[in-house]
């Protein structure tokens, strides 16, 4: 969670133990041109345990390690029928390929890879493409929700706004 906000906000990826700050809860905002002309704010959180039932209709993705217990405390822990639900997204390094246990998840799941970091944001460029693609999965999945200009529609409220 550390990372989240500079990699999402800025597209510059840094390593957790890296980052300046650990919590539990991160806001982020994003302007998604097909959905609304003005920032969406989303909360991007690190554990549902405290999640109530109707916070479930407004997640929009969930961020995967690939470790199924991870999902014991979802509204689906089966990672089939969760993905179906949600877009999912593993970030992973560039010169490994995902853990059999993210490719398992599904097509439902995003691989995405950064580069290792060096220690600068030097040569960091590459990063910005990958959170681009994480907003475009997120994006997609909101339409496909009914996320529209004119609101969320029968179809988002069901999903969640």
């Amino acid at each position: 969670m550390g990372n989240v906000k500079q990699f999402l906000d800025d597209g510059v990826f840094t390593p957790t133990d890296a980052a300046a700050t650990s919590t539990n809860m991160v806001r982020v905002q994003r302007v998604m041109p097909s959905i609304s002309t003005s920032p969406i704010t989303f909360i991007l959180v690190d554990s549902t345990v405290s999640f109530k039932p109707t916070y479930w209709s407004r997640v929009v993705a969930i961020f995967t390690t690939g470790q199924t217990w991870q999902f014991k405390t979802y509204k689906y822990s089966n990672p089939a029928e969760l993905f179906s639900h949600y877009p999912g997204v593993y970030v992973g390094w560039s010169n490994e390929e995902p853990p059999d246990s993210v490719l398992s998840l599904g097509r439902g799941v995003l691989p995405v890879k950064v580069d290792k970091w060096t220690g600068t944001e030097k040569g960091r460029w590459r990063d910005r493409e990958v959170v681009e693609r994480i907003w475009g999965r997120i994006e997609e999945g909101m339409r496909r929700g009914g996320w529209t200009k004119d609101g969320p529609g029968l179809a988002g409220q069901q999903a969640g706004r």
